[in-house]
């Protein structure tokens, strides 16, 4: 039997066992008490009043335990995420309300089944025992709360270090790729003859492509100058590519230049119109970068004339616009818009607090 699967109310077959081993135990001993104080006066042998006593015993702390329930429900269950200090306070209501319903309860059936019990100035026992059993094993299941919740923290303390150290590791991996292929780049870069100026020069902007994103990986924030050095770079190796089928105008306001952006943010973008926008147009298209203050934002605008709606990008579910989408929410709150160009074309809109 799996003892630490859930029973009811997510308490487990164990800790079933557990609180019912209890009030066994409290059973006995209380029916062995009774018997010893007994055995001065009684005419029966010790067995004898143990027998006697034990179904009256265990129907009173059965009565006990099913008052317990909902006094444990409401503790550990619907006020579980109450501070520890204010649901023992809640315990001085808890208590005389418990032993005034359990005494009337218990006292009316066994009146009714006529079973015994303290009568008169004696009935103060059954209040000082039932209180007493109460904080007992209240006090009990406080303290293992307490143990479970330590120990469900401290796996969880564990669990985060773990997943800080692998992401660690794995920024530091990220960082190694770029570092070495930018060394590769040079080196190539260095035994291309001079007769291959041109190459030589789109190796060097390779090689600058990749120590900007080493550096990127190092700082939350660039300048915007620092950003459009990149993507023109970038584009200048495409436009390689396509020729004159690519063309790239910047609208870029001076006041901007030195303003904080974050690294990274338009190259994604920029490569969503190049690569799903103007690459399937036999003509190629226009590709423009707008960046502009307003409102006490820098309004980011990445248009182009491509194949826009009817084009992959249409979902704005690429890598490149999830991955720019997540950082602006994670980092500002703020939305990536995408509308349509007319005719033809996909436009993608965002802004950052200056």
């Amino acid at each position: 039997m799996n003892w630490n699967r859930t029973a009811f109310w997510g308490i487990t077959y164990r800790q079933l066992a557990l609180v019912l081993g209890m009030y066994a135990a409290a059973i006995l001993l209380y029916t062995v008490s009774l018997t010893i104080s007994q055995q001065t006066w009684s005419k029966q042998s010790f067995g004898a009043d143990f027998l006697a006593y034990l179904p009256r015993n265990t129907f009173e702390y059965g009565l006990k335990l099913l008052l317990t329930a909902p006094v444990w429900y409401l503790l550990f269950v619907r006020l579980r995420y109450w501070p520890l200090f204010h649901r023992v306070l809640l315990h001085v209501v808890l208590l005389p309300l418990f032993i005034m319903v359990w005494q009337s309860t218990y006292y009316a059936i066994a009146d009714a089944f006529k079973l015994g019990r303290l009568r008169d100035s004696a009935q103060i026992w059954d209040t000082y025992i039932g209180a007493l059993f109460y904080l007992v094993q209240f006090g009990v299941f406080h303290a293992y709360a307490y143990y479970r919740d330590y120990q469900q923290q401290r796996i969880r303390e564990v669990e985060l270090r773990e997943l800080a150290v692998k992401s660690e590791l794995s920024a530091l991996k990220a960082q190694l790729n770029p570092h070495f292929l930018y060394n590769v780049f040079n080196t190539i870069s260095a035994t291309v003859p001079p007769a291959q100026e041109h190459t030589r020069e789109l190796l060097a902007d390779l090689a600058d492509l990749f120590r900007y994103q080493l550096q990127a990986s190092r700082t939350d924030l660039v300048t915007v100058a620092d950003e459009i050095a990149f993507v023109r770079k970038y584009l200048d190796l495409e436009k390689a590519r396509f020729g004159d089928r690519l063309r790239v105008y910047f609208d870029v306001s001076d006041d901007v230049l030195n303003q904080p952006m974050p690294p990274m943010l338009l190259q994604p973008l920029i490569e969503n119109s190049v690569r799903h926008g103007i690459a399937p147009l036999i003509d190629g298209g226009d590709v423009l970068i707008k960046i502009d203050r307003q409102n006490g934002h820098l309004a980011v605008e990445v248009a182009d004339t491509g194949v826009g709606l009817n084009g992959s990008a249409i979902s704005g579910n690429g890598v490149g616009l999830a991955n720019t989408r997540m950082r602006l929410s994670k980092m500002y709150g703020h939305e990536l818009h995408i509308s349509p160009v007319q005719p033809h074309g996909l436009r993608v809109q965002f802004e950052i607090p200056v």
